[in-house]
């Protein structure tokens, strides 16, 4: 069934109203720096055999540039230059970090949870505040 211009017309008002165009470019880096992330952290951990929170941290680091670049560039389209943005992206990263390996590293010690699963779980939970933090303050205009 094609939508009729009424619908299409409220979609585009919720598109327009929820800024879903940016939360969807959002998820797109998102999905890139998390790809990364998971496959550093497992490279680091099968190939080099790092204890499971540094191949952890490791593949956040990774991800960490990826968003960086992409939210500056793609997600927000900053024209701030980096001198503004960066430093605030760099405090949202290390709150990033703390809930991320927090999380983590709350899951091995008190569930006993397998790494893959840990990994996950921290790579599903630290975007959504992460996501808040840099349009309502790191890249806001």
């Amino acid at each position: 069934m094609i939508l009729q211009k009424p619908y299409m017309a409220k979609l585009v008002q919720l598109f327009d109203k929820y800024n879903l165009a940016q939360v969807m470019r959002y998820g797109v880096v998102g999905v890139c720096a998390a790809t990364a992330h998971a496959l550093i952290a497992f490279a680091v951990f099968h190939l080099l055999a790092v204890h499971p929170t540094l191949s952890n941290f490791s593949g956040y680091i990774s991800g960490a540039v990826i968003s960086y670049l992409g939210s500056y560039y793609f997600t927000f389209k900053s024209e701030d230059g980096h001198g503004r943005s960066f430093p605030r992206f760099i405090l949202v990263w290390l709150i990033g970090i703390a809930i991320n390996v927090g999380l983590f590293q709350v899951l091995l010690i008190a569930y006993a949870l397998p790494f893959g699963f840990n990994v996950f779980i921290a790579i599903a939970f630290t975007p959504i505040a992460q996501y808040l933090m840099l349009k309502f303050w790191a890249f806001k205009r």
